[in-house]
C-alpha cells in the first residue's frame, strides 16, 4: 500500500537541445598484488582528489610512437580553456540542473566576452566574468578565481557557503584517419574515448556525459565522432565540499581531462589476427578482482574482469580460456546465456569467472607459489540482420597474480554480490578458534572511509591486530565511496558476512571442521572510521537486533548535517511542502533520527578534538541523543582525544578501544593474549538482551532490520517517521510468560523478525505470553508464529468496537501491496541487478540518440560508482528474453530491476509497467497526467521519472519524456548517489535548467 502524495506547479518555456551521435563507456580495475604504497588518509573526505592529484601516468594505452607509426595523429585537445564563475550551488543540487546561466541562455550558447559579467552572490559587487587557464601536460586543469573572498563568505555560513560552480569550455579535433579492420560499423565514423575527473558532468557539443566525480580513473565514454570533424567540450566545473574538503582556502578547483583514440586505427591485431572493437579494462581500480591464497588455498571461487565495448555493434563474450596457467587452473564463464555475454555498443560489464584449481596440478600447500595467470576471452561482433555470421576476435589479460598469505594475516577473498557482480572483502580469522566456547564466533564488522580501496589501503589493513576468537571483515561497500554504507553498499557488507560463513573462502580445510570457526553473521561488532562511522551508526540504529557493541570513530551523524544542503539555489523557487516530499527520500539515513533504536546496544564513539573534517560536534551530538533516548547518561559514552584530528594511530585500536573491545568480545588481540593466556572459563559472545522499555523508530521499512525481534513491514504514511513504543512486562512468580505492550504511531504492519523465530525455539522462555497492539490482545502462548505471518492494522472497521489489529496467517499481501523490496524510494532500484530496456518506437532521429545516450548513461554510472553489472536490451529482445513483466519474469530474471528507457508507445515493456499506474505519460497524446488529482502537463520540455513494483519482488523504474528535452531531464535525476532527494516519481519541467526543483511540476 503507497499513499499519493504530491506537489503541483505549472512551468513553461521550452529549451531545445542539438545532438550528435554518440555512445558510452566504462571501466575499472582491482589489483590483489602485494601491498601498495601507503596513502596519508589525515584528510578521508578529500582523499578521492588527493590519490588522484599523486597518480602515475596512465600506461594503458599505447605509447606516441605506436600511434604514429599506425594512426599518424591524436586526437588534438586545446589546452586553452575559457572559464566563466564561479557560482553558487548547493550540495547535491546539480543534477536538478540549477545553473544561473541558463536563464542568460546557458553557458553553451554565450560567446566569450572578457567584458561581460553575469551575476553571482560569491564576488564583490555581485558579477564574475570571463578568463582564461591552461591545461597541464598531464590533463589537470587549474581554475582560480582571485577575485573571490573565501574566507570572508565562509565567516557566516561555514564551508557550505564555499560549494560554487563554474563552466570551462575548450575543442577537440578528432584525427582524419583511415577506419582499421578492427571497426566493423559501416557508418563511417571514429571511436575516441574520453572522461574527466573530478566533475559531475560535461558537454560535447549539446550532448552531456557523466563525469568521475571521485577520481577514481575508471571509467570511459566513447564518442562515434566523424574523422576531422572538430568539437566543443564544456565541463560544468563543481567544487563540491563533501569531495575536496572545505577546509582549504581558496578551495581547490581543478579536473583532469582525458581523450584518447582507444587505439590505433588500421591495426588488424597479432599476425594479422582481427581485432575486435572490444578492451580489458586495465585503468584505475575494480576493473580486475582477484582473490589472494591463503597457505595454498584459493580465498575464494570466483574473479572478475571487466570488459569494454569501444564499437558500433554489440560484442558477445563467448567464451574464456587460461593461456598461462593452464597447467595449474581452470576458468569458465560463471553466468552465461546459451548465445554468450553481450555487451551492447559503448558500455561495459564486469564479466564473472570462475576459477578453479585442477586436482594434482601440484604438490599440496606448493600450487600457488608465485603463480599468475592470463586469460583470452573468445569475442564475436554481432552484424546487424546476421545473427552467429559475426567475425570472431580475441582479448587477452595482462599477467594476474595471486597474492600469496599465510593464515592469520589479512587476507582478500572474493563472493557473488546481491547483483551477481564478484567483489571482495578483506579478512582477517581468529588466532584461535578451537577455544570459541560456542558453535560460531562473532564478527568485528570494520567499515572503511570515503575514498578508501580496501585491497589497496594497508593503514586500513592493519589497524585492527588478528584476535583470539572474532572475525574480523573489512568490506568494500562496492568501492571506494560506494553509497555510504547504505542501501547497496550495506547488502554488500551483509553478503560479505554470510558468503564467509557459508563458504569460508581461504580457510585451511584443516580448521573448517571446527565449530568455532565459522563466523555468524547475527552477532556483529560494528566499527567504522570517518564515512563508515557514520557507516557503523547506521548499521547500530538500523539493524540493532544484529548488534554486540559498536565503536563509530569521526562519524558524521548524516550527509545534511556533514555539508548543509541549506545553499539550494532551488530554495528560492520552491516551498516547504515540495522541498519536505524530496528531503522524505533521504530522511531514511538519517542516523540521529533513529537514534532510539539504539537504546540497549553498547556505544563508545571515538572522536579527536581538532578534527576538521568531521569536527567533533558530530560524534558529542549522537552520544547526547543516545543518552537522551535511553534516560540514561552513561548508556553512550563518548572518547574525545585531546589534541588529535582526523585520523591517527589507534584510533579504533588504542588502549581505551582496546578494552572496550574486549569487554564485548571475550577475547583479546593476539600479542596480548601471547603475553597473558587465559586461564578463566572464556565467556560467550552475546547480543545484548531486549530491554524492558524502548521506543523503535523507522521511516522506511525497506532499510530496516528488527529491533526487540520486531520487523517493521509497513507504514501507513509512506516515509513519515513511524514509532512502535514496546513495554515488556515480566512476571516473577508462577513461569508466566512476559506481556508485551505496544503502542504504535504510523505503523500499518509488522512481523516477528526470523532472528526472534530462532531465539524463541532456541529458549523458549524468550516466548510472549501475551500481546498487546494498541489495544488489541492476542494470546501468544499456544500459537506458533511462522516467518510469512505478520500482523497488520484494520484501517477500516465495521465498528468502533471492532478489532484495530489481525494476523495475517501469510505473506500473500506481497502479491499486490508494495513491501520492503519494492517499497522505494528510487535509489532502491540499485539493490537488486540492473536490466536496462531501450525502447525501439522513438519518433525522430534526435529522440532515438537521446534515448540512446540516456540508456548507456545509466549503465555507466551504475558501474561507475557500485561497480554494478548492467545488462542493456531493446524492448523487443527483453520480451524475448524474460516474458511479459505483469506476468512474472523467467527464473533468471526473478531478482531483477529494471530501467526502462521510453514511455509506453516508446516502449513495450514500459506500456505494461505502467497499466493501472497512478502517474502515466503518453507521448503520442502529449501528456503526463496524475490520475488521483486529474492533473495534466502538456508543456514541451516535460519529463518523468518514476518507480513501479515490477511483478510482486522486482521495481520499474521509468524514465520518459515528451520530448528529448524532456527525456534528458529525467535522466538527470536517475539516482545514482546517495544524498541526491529523488522520491518514489517526479515530473521535470523545463525551468529546472536554472530553478533546480523550483522547475519541477510534481513529485510524490
Amino acid at each position: 500500500m503507497k499513499t499519493l502524495t504530491c506537489w503541483l506547479m505549472l512551468a513553461a518555456v521550452a529549451i531545445p537541445l542539438h545532438s550528435i551521435t554518440l555512445t558510452v563507456t566504462a571501466s575499472t580495475i582491482v589489483h590483489n598484488q602485494q601491498q601498495p604504497l601507503m596513502t596519508n588518509v589525515h584528510m578521508e573526505e578529500t582523499k578521492a582528489h588527493q590519490t588522484v592529484m599523486g597518480a602515475e601516468e596512465d600506461d594503458s594505452y599505447l605509447d606516441d610512437a605506436t600511434y604514429a607509426k599506425y594512426a599518424g595523429r591524436y586526437v588534438h585537445i586545446d589546452t586553452t580553456w575559457q572559464v566563466l564563475g564561479p557560482f553558487p550551488t548547493g550540495m547535491r543540487e546539480q543534477d536538478f540542473g540549477a545553473d544561473p546561466l541558463e536563464a542568460f541562455g546557458g553557458f553553451r550558447q554565450l560567446e566569450y566576452d572578457a567584458k561581460a559579467k553575469f551575476p553571482s552572490e560569491l564576488a564583490p559587487d555581485g558579477v564574475v566574468g570571463w578568463h582564461t587557464t591552461k591545461m597541464d601536460h598531464h590533463g589537470w586543469v587549474n581554475v582560480h578565481y582571485p577575485d573571490i573572498e573565501w574566507e570572508f563568505n565562509q565567516l557566516f555560513l561555514g564551508w557550505g557557503f564555499n560549494q560554487f560552480q563554474a563552466w570551462a569550455r575548450t575543442t577537440i579535433i578528432v584525427p582524419n584517419i583511415k577506419l582499421g579492420e578492427g571497426d566493423t560499423s559501416s557508418d563511417g565514423l571514429v571511436s575516441i574515448t574520453i572522461q574527466l575527473e573530478n566533475v559531475g558532468d560535461f558537454y560535447v557539443d549539446d550532448e552531456r556525459l557523466s563525469g568521475d566525480w571521485y577520481g577514481y580513473g575508471l571509467t570511459r565514454h566513447t564518442l562515434r565522432l566523424q574523422p576531422g570533424s572538430k568539437h566543443t567540450l564544456s565541463v560544468r566545473v563543481v567544487h563540491e565540499v563533501r569531495i575536496f574538503g572545505g577546509v582549504i582556502l581558496p578551495p581547490p578547483s581543478k579536473f583532469k581531462c582525458e581523450v584518447r583514440l582507444p587505439f590505433p586505427y588500421g591495426h588488424e591485431g597479432s599476425r594479422g589476427s582481427y581485432q575486435p572493437m572490444a578492451q580489458v579494462v586495465k585503468e584505475g581500480t575494480g576493473g580486475i578482482i582477484v582473490m589472494d591464497a591463503v597457505d595454498g588455498v584459493l580465498a575464494g571461487e570466483y574473479i572478475s574482469v571487466a570488459l569494454r565495448n569501444v564499437g558500433g555493434q554489440s560484442v558477445v563474450v563467448k567464451s574464456v580460456k587460461l593461456l598461462r596457467g593452464s597447467r595449474v587452473f581452470e576458468a569458465q564463464l560463471a553466468n552465461q546465456d546459451k548465445d554468450g555475454i553481450r555487451i551492447f555498443p559503448s558500455t561495459h560489464r564486469p564479466i564473472a569467472i570462475r576459477l578453479r584449481r585442477l586436482s594434482g596440478s601440484r604438490a599440496a600447500g606448493d600450487e600457488y607459489r608465485g603463480e599468475e595467470f592470463t586469460l583470452r576471452f573468445e569475442v564475436e561482433t554481432l552484424l546487424p540482420d546476421q545473427p552467429g555470421e559475426g567475425p570472431i576476435g580475441y582479448l587477452t589479460t595482462e599477467a594476474l597474480p595471486i597474492a600469496q598469505r599465510k593464515w592469520g594475516e589479512p587476507y582478500i577473498y572474493t563472493f557473488r554480490d546481491f547483483d551477481g557482480t564478484v567483489h571482495y572483502a578483506a579478512a582477517i580469522p581468529p588466532s584461535n578458534p578451537e577455544s570459541q566456547p560456542s558453535s560460531s564466533a562473532p564478527v568485528l564488522v570494520a567499515l572503511h572511509g570515503a575514498g578508501v580501496e580496501t585491497a589497496q589501503s594497508p593503514f586500513w589493513l592493519t589497524e585492527y591486530t588478528q584476535r583470539e576468537r572474532t572475525w574480523i571483515v573489512l568490506p568494500t561497500g562496492r568501492s571506494p565511496w560506494g553509497y555510504d554504507w547504505h542501501g547497496a553498499s550495506i547488502k554488500n557488507v551483509m553478503n560479505a558476512i554470510d558468503s564467509l560463513a557459508a563458504h569460508l573462502p581461504g580457510v585451511p580445510e584443516h580448521l573448517k571442521g571446527l565449530p568455532g570457526i565459522k563466523p555468524d553473521p547475527n552477532r556483529l561488532f560494528m566499527a567504522g572510521h570517518s564515512n563508515g562511522g557514520q557507516g557503523a551508526w547506521y548499521l547500530a540504529t538500523h539493524f540493532p537486533d544484529k548488534a554486540i557493541a559498536a565503536t563509530p570513530a569521526a562519524g558524521y551523524v548524516n550527509i545534511k548535517h556533514y555539508v548543509p544542503f541549506s545553499g539550494w539555489l532551488s530554495n528560492s523557487y520552491t516551498d516547504a511542502h515540495l522541498r519536505g516530499i524530496l528531503e522524505s527520500s533521504i530522511i531514511e539515513f538519517d542516523n540521529d533520527v533513529h537514534m532510539s533504536n539504539t537504546v540497549g546496544i553498547p556505544i563508545l564513539a571515538r572522536t579527536g578534538s581538532v578534527d576538521d573534517n568531521v569536527p567533533p560536534f558530530h560524534s558529542r551530538k549522537m552520544v547526547r541523543l543516545g543518552q537522551e533516548n535511553a534516560h540514561n547518561t552513561s548508556a553512550i559514552r563518548l572518547s574525545e582525544v585531546p589534541g588529535q584530528g582526523h585520523w591517527f594511530t589507534g584510533v579504533l585500536q588504542d588502549a581505551v578501544m582496546t578494552i572496550f573491545l574486549q569487554t564485548h568480545l571475550h577475547d583479546t588481540i593476539v600479542t596480548l593474549a601471547d603475553e597473558n593466556p587465559t586461564r578463566e572459563e572464556v565467556k560467550t559472545v552475546v547480543r545484548p538482551s531486549f530491554p524492558d522499555t524502548c521506543v523503535i523508530t523507522v521511516v522506511n521499512p525497506a532499510g530496516m532490520g528488527s529491533k526487540c525481534g520486531i520487523q517493521v513491514e509497513q507504514l501507513r504514511i509512506p516515509y513519515r517517521k513511524g514509532t512502535m513504543k514496546l513495554e515488556i512486562v515480566k512476571r516473577d512468580h508462577g513461569g508466566e510468560l512476559p506481556t508485551w505492550i505496544i503502542a504504535t504511531i504510523n505503523i500499518r504492519r509488522f512481523a516477528f523478525s526470523d532472528l526472534y523465530l530462532e531465539l524463541q525455539q532456541q529458549q523458549p522462555r524468550e516466548r510472549i505470553g501475551k500481546l498487546v497492539i494498541d489495544g488489541t490482545s492476542f494470546d501468544m502462548t499456544e500459537r506458533v508464529m511462522s516467518g510469512s505471518g505478520s500482523f497488520v492494522r484494520e484501517e477500516r472497521r465495521s465498528s468502533k468496537k471492532g478489532q484495530l489489529w489481525k494476523i495475517a496467517g501469510n505473506d500473500g499481501w506481497k502479491q499486490h501491496e508494495r513491501h520492503r523490496e519494492t517499497y522505494g524510494p528510487a535509489i532502491q532500484v540499485l539493490e537488486k541487478r540492473v536490466v536496462i530496456v531501450l525502447g525501439t518506437h522513438f519518433d525522430g532521429a534526435h529522440f532515438v540518440r537521446t534515448a540512446d545516450r540516456v540508456a548507456k548513461l545509466v549503465a555507466h554510472d551504475i558501474y561507475q560508482y557500485g561497480r554494478g553489472d548492467v545488462e542493456v536490451l531493446t524492448d523487443n529482445e527483453f520480451l524475448d528474453k524474460y516474458g511479459e513483466v505483469t506476468s512474472g519474469m523467467k527464473e533468471e530474471g526473478e531478482r531483477v530491476n529494471l530501467v526502462l528507457i521510453g514511455a509506453g508507445h516508446q516502449n513495450s515493456a514500459t506500456r505494461l509497467v505502467l497499466g493501472g499506474s497512478e502517474v502515466t505519460i503518453d507521448t503520442e497524446e502529449g501528456t503526463v497526467s496524475i490520475h488521483p488529482t486529474n492533473q495534466d502537463f502538456h508543456q514541451p520540455g516535460t519529463g518523468l521519472l518514476m518507480i513501479r513494483p515490477s511483478g510482486p519482488s522486482n521495481l520499474a523504474m521509468v524514465i520518459a519524456g515528451l520530448d528529448p528535452q524532456g527525456l534528458e531531464t529525467a535522466a538527470r535525476l536517475f539516482p545514482k548517489r546517495t544524498g541526491m532527494l529523488v522520491p518514489d516519481w517526479i515530473i521535470t519541467g523545463p525551468e529546472m535548467a536554472w530553478k533546480g526543483a523550483g522547475g519541477i511540476l510534481a513529485a510524490g
